[in-house]
């Protein structure tokens, strides 16, 4: 008999006989669960056997016998779901959530709760979809950006928004930003205990500067030299004063030689960040505490994501839960500086002040119809429920258009004959090189403005580069969004925040602005 089929066995027999102590025949018994007495007698034993009764048989037929049922029969469930797990069989332990027809997404919750209430080393979160790729130059999703960051290194790290070392304990810059010389950690490992080599480090960033999509936001590098095993030299062919930021984003995430150069790697990536990735499939994925971390070991043993696509239909972009099901006692941490959701518009003929003004209002649930538009339209938007939303409202006010095209993308999918885009710019870590790699990786900006226009955009990024104050760089790049903004090509139409609930037993949540927050800093506090 199958485990599944044990349970639903032993939650008959409970109905009749639990809980506790119960006086009965083995021939009750078998009525109970229509079956012969010889086969009852075997369900007992097994059920004996997992510790979920106790049956003391009284010898002769007709005598009363004493039947105990010991635990409840979701109780049962959660400690064959945790032998499953142990074992490694994920797909048992959604199978088992659903016995006797029970909804498994919400079964799962409870297990998740009642699992972490009792482990203090693992950490269990529901998620709502498959983890995809996470090979750091191919990874767009913000969950997969947010996990590269701790199953990999990069020569610095962003903390809120103040650049500390990591890989490179030191780094230095001549008098013109043009030349930057970072010194390395030595002894640093993978987490296979290979060690990592500075050869490593500069094919990393070689194979970043020629992918396709992060060309233009590299593009400035223009050597990267090996001075000894513990220091290389990034040389640049225009000043940039904060080449330091820049390298603590993800896609500079430092991997081993043969993974950098591999687009869709068959196996789990190894990195040297403070987590391993131990298992990763359709239904589980689990970080593991990497004890070889060369910096500050996680507090907390394991951090896993269990995944089902029932969790969907109620995600926000802007909320997180480490439960979806709130244990009674729990609390928010919320970070207000995501990002932003804005729509572009392309063609000329919709940045008329009174047809934009009139979208703008639609998105914002201020308007419901569209009725001066007499031209096709379509449109692409970003695959989240926030721009599915905002796609949803524009297809309603343009319902009796007889040309609306609208298309699903992919964040980082640029749609060349979309008329508006409705998307989104990310704020992950350093909010200047997050402008600067919305900027920087949007193709399209060519087509949308004229030549000197598209000169003046890049002029802005470059002097932005080489203004050596963050803050009055950052105010460069706030005045292009003003610009876009003034000419109604580029409209932020809200600003995106993040929060995170958590049940108080979870300590150490900050919520960053890549939309999580530092798993290697949280840890569950005993009763």
């Amino acid at each position: 008999m199958n485990n599944k089929k044990k349970l639903e066995t032993y939650e008959l027999l409970f109905k009749y006989f639990g809980p506790g102590e119960s006086e009965t025949t083995l021939a009750d018994v078998a009525a109970a669960l229509g079956c012969t007495s010889r086969h009852a007698r075997t369900l007992l034993q097994q059920m004996s056997a997992l510790e979920w009764l106790v049956w003391q048989p009284e010898p002769g037929r007709g005598k009363r016998s004493l039947l105990v049922c010991n635990q409840e029969p979701m109780n049962a469930c959660y400690q064959m779901m945790g032998d499953a797990l142990e074992a490694g069989k994920h797909e048992s332990v959604f199978k088992l959530a659903g016995f006797n027809d029970r909804h498994v997404s919400s079964e799962l919750k409870k297990y998740l709760i009642s699992s972490t209430q009792n482990n203090s080393q693992a950490i269990r979160i529901p998620f709502h979809r498959e983890i995809k790729t996470l090979h750091p130059h191919y990874a767009f999703d913000r969950t997969e950006r947010h996990l590269i960051l701790h199953v990999f290194q990069r020569l610095t790290e962003d903390d809120f928004g103040e650049i500390k070392p990591s890989l490179a304990h030191h780094w230095e810059s001549d008098e013109e930003g043009m030349n930057w010389t970072f010194y390395l950690q030595s002894g640093v490992q993978y987490q296979d205990q290979t060690p990592m080599k500075v050869e490593d480090i500069v094919l990393s960033l070689q194979v970043l500067i020629n992918n396709p999509y992060w060309r233009s936001l590299y593009e400035h590098i223009e050597s990267i030299d090996v001075l000894s095993p513990e220091s290389i030299r990034i040389s640049l062919s225009r000043p940039d004063w904060h080449l330091a930021a820049l390298l603590g984003r993800s896609e500079a995430s430092i991997m081993p030689s043969q993974y950098g150069r591999l687009i869709i790697n068959p196996e789990a990536p190894v990195g040297s960040g403070s987590f391993m990735i131990d298992i990763a499939s359709s239904r589980l994925f689990r970080l593991k505490r990497n004890n070889n971390y060369s910096g500050k070991s996680a507090l907390i043993e394991n951090i896993e994501l269990w995944i089902h696509p029932d969790w969907a239909k109620d995600k926000l972009c802007s909320e997180g839960s480490f439960f979806l099901d709130q244990p009674e006692q729990t609390y928010i941490t919320t970070c207000n500086d995501v990002g932003y959701f804005y729509m572009m518009i392309k063609k000329p003929q919709l940045r008329d002040r009174i047809v934009s003004k009139a979208i703008i209002d639609v998105l914002q649930e201020k308007r419901l119809i569209l009725g001066e538009i007499h031209y096709p339209i379509t449109f692409s938007y970003d695959d989240n429920n926030e721009c599915r939303y905002y796609a949803q409202l524009l297809n309603q006010a343009l319902a009796n258009h007889q040309h609306v095209t609208s298309t699903c993308v992919s964040f980082g999918e640029q749609q060349k004959e979309a008329d508006i885009s409705l998307g989104g710019i990310r704020i992950e870590g350093c909010s200047l090189t997050s402008l600067l790699a919305f900027f920087y990786t949007y193709s399209l900006w060519s087509q949308i403005l004229s030549p000197p226009l598209y000169q003046k955009l890049l002029a802005l990024l470059h002097q932005a580069q080489a203004t050596q104050d963050k803050q009055q760089a950052e105010g460069v790049l706030r005045s292009i969004l003003t610009w876009l903004s003034d000419d109604r090509i580029l409209t932020m139409i809200r600003q995106e925040s993040f929060k995170l609930t958590a049940p108080l037993k979870i300590q150490g949540i900050r919520v960053n602005n890549v939309g999580w927050c530092d798993f290697s800093k949280l840890w569950v506090k005993s009763h």
